[in-house]
């Protein structure tokens, strides 16, 4: 079984499996190859049962292949209208009530990013505007924004002032989407997750827990 090792400056081993099925292997200097080896023997049946369930995740919630896209905590359905050379169609989204409409040469490396960069120019237009919201509301200053298309992480805050944000959020319900960027303003006013980061946020979204938790859950399910 074919793995990459990635050593890092931690205290255990972990394997993960990223979104193109590759065994990343995280691990401190001081682990040994042959110790490696043997653990990925040993979780072996895990990582083929894991992958398997990452593939069979992809083929029901992949908007390419089901052709209902996941916006703003509502799926919308999709459809992909290939135009020519000689038709005066450009490569774009459309978003209407009734969905999204792809114009693209029909392949889905163009569609899918034509998708990725409509979700990056929605993201940020509303995350600005709500952290700006939010920082008017803590009294805190942020620098800059950065959209990335990440596997897992939400948002992040550096100790620059700098903030930045998983487009895929954009797939979440605005209430939702809300909990991730006052989160990370509050991190402006506490650079921690103490008692005071939490009863602060807390006074502005009473059930931030419910809004936490949604991510928990639902968040596997955000492809773009």
């Amino acid at each position: 079984m074919g793995y990459t090792v990635v050593r890092q400056k931690r205290k255990t081993v972990a394997i993960v499996i990223d979104e193109h099925f590759n065994v990343i292997v995280k691990a401190p200097n001081y682990v040994t190859k042959k110790q490696i080896e043997t653990l990925i023997q040993k979780n072996e049946i895990w990582i083929l049962n894991t992958i398997e369930k990452k593939r069979k995740l992809i083929e029901t919630k992949d908007w390419y292949y089901t052709r209902k896209l996941m916006y703003l905590g509502q799926y919308w359905p999709v459809e992909i209208v290939e135009c020519s050379i000689k038709s005066h169609n450009i490569p774009k989204v459309d978003f209407t009530d009734k969905g999204f409409i792809i114009i693209s040469d029909g392949s889905e490396i163009m569609s899918r990013k034509l998708v990725e960069d409509f979700y990056r120019v929605q993201a940020k237009e509303r995350l600005a505007q709500l952290a700006n919201r939010y920082a008017q509301m803590v009294d805190v200053h942020f620098k800059k924004i950065t959209i990335r298309n990440q596997a897992t992480r939400w948002g992040s805050c550096s100790s620059k002032g700098n903030l930045s944000f998983n487009l895929k959020i954009l797939c979440a319900p605005v209430e939702m989407i809300e909990y991730v960027v006052l989160h990370e303003i509050m991190h402006l006013k506490h650079f921690n997750h103490s008692k005071a980061f939490w009863k602060d946020i807390e006074i502005l979204m009473p059930d931030y827990k419910v809004r936490m938790n949604y991510f928990k859950e639902y968040g596997q399910n955000f492809i773009i």
